[in-house]
């Protein structure tokens, strides 16, 4: 998913972050403009697969980029998401925890009245 918001890329990023550690993610920072999220266990995960439930193990990469007034966010997780640890029952869970939370970070950037377009990857 790719979300352009409204601001600059210090501010952006840093309501990225929060977002994402107010809904139990961890996240590092790789570099300016790119943050490595993922939550859940993966212990759990390689015992369960998909039936690791909500401890399934999820991991994504966000790259933040500016632009003129607003900031591209790209939220990558892959097209295998999920399928190695659970098969296509896991890729089809990660695909569906991904896409809820990208739409959940889209409505927390916009909550402050900021300007959000969101279009698929």
């Amino acid at each position: 998913t790719v979300l352009t918001v409204a601001g600059d890329l210090r501010a952006v990023t840093r309501a990225v972050a929060e977002f994402f550690t107010a809904h139990g993610w961890t996240v590092h920072e790789l570099g300016p403009g790119r943050l490595e999220v993922g939550t859940g266990s993966l212990r759990r995960t390689l015992l369960l697969g998909a039936f690791a439930g909500s401890r399934f193990r999820l991991a994504a990469l966000l790259e933040l980029r500016e632009l003129p007034d607003a900031v591209e966010v790209r939220h990558r997780w892959g097209a295998g998401a999920g399928r190695a640890l659970g098969g296509a029952s896991g890729r089809a869970r990660a695909a569906r925890r991904h896409l809820e939370t990208s739409a959940a970070l889209e409505r927390h950037l916009a909550a402050d009245g900021r300007p959000v377009r969101s279009r698929p990857l």
